[in-house]
């Protein structure tokens, strides 16, 4: 059988897919009600990785399950990946009771929500308006009282907001040193930034200002090709 993930009950597959393969993940995925197929890399204003209806259910949205919380998405309005998980719940994990802390790009809040459960409060900024009311959604979902969510761009939203102790920015693609400066001015000493950053960038940074504390290979998608996680303590 081809490789494929799970979202939810969405079973999504590689673009080389056909119907006999979504019938067949239909047939012995217990689970997948809805199979789909990915139609291109991820592109557009909101960074979506766009997928196609092949059998089943039809429909783009569904509820998944992850570190003990549920996310409702469409994955033709927002981002999901499901492997990131480990990742996510290693970074969640992190977090403490006193901890401030801001998600830069939340999207549906896979890292925010979690995070909220652990944290004082969390703040949490996304510029995709669906991906912001799935947010809202989610934190009702999940019974999440101690976040903030604003829409719009981080770079101008979070000047605005208070010192945190810890700053996610999971945006491999989009973050820059221009997205790591801005992220500094709003973190205090001896915080963290969880700088998610591709391959070719990675030594291209300046962190100055910052002590490189981890460096993390979060996925490879191919050879040559992987992005990953600076954990950057301020000092």
């Amino acid at each position: 059988m081809m490789s494929f993930e799970i979202v939810g009950s969405i079973a999504v597959l590689k673009a080389s897919a056909t119907k006999k393969d979504a019938k067949k993940i239909l047939r012995e995925i217990k689970n997948v009600k809805t199979v789909v197929k990915r139609v291109g890399e991820v592109s557009g204003p909101y960074r979506i990785k766009k997928v196609k209806y092949l059998a089943g259910e039809p429909t783009t949205e569904t509820i998944h399950k992850e570190n003990n919380c549920r996310f409702k998405v469409d994955l033709n309005k927002a981002y999901f990946s499901p492997r990131l998980q480990t990742e996510r719940q290693r970074v969640i994990c992190q977090v403490c009771e006193k901890d401030v802390v801001i998600d830069m790009f939340a999207g549906v809040g896979p890292y925010a929500i979690p995070m909220a459960k652990r944290a004082y409060k969390v703040l949490a900024i996304d510029h995709n308006p669906y991906a912001v009311r799935y947010l809202l959604e989610n934190m009702r979902l999940n019974k999440v009282k101690n976040m903030i969510v604003y829409e719009g761009d981080a770079l101008e939203i979070i000047r605005r907001l208070p010192m945190a102790d810890k700053i996610v920015m999971n945006a491999p693609r989009q973050n820059n040193q221009k997205t790591l400066d801005a992220a500094l001015k709003n973190l205090k000493k001896e915080g963290i930034i969880y700088f998610y950053i591709v391959n070719k960038k990675v030594d291209e940074i300046n962190c100055r200002g910052l002590t490189l504390i981890n460096k993390r290979k979060v996925i490879e998608y191919a050879p040559g090709k992987a992005h990953y996680c600076l954990e950057l303590m301020k000092v």
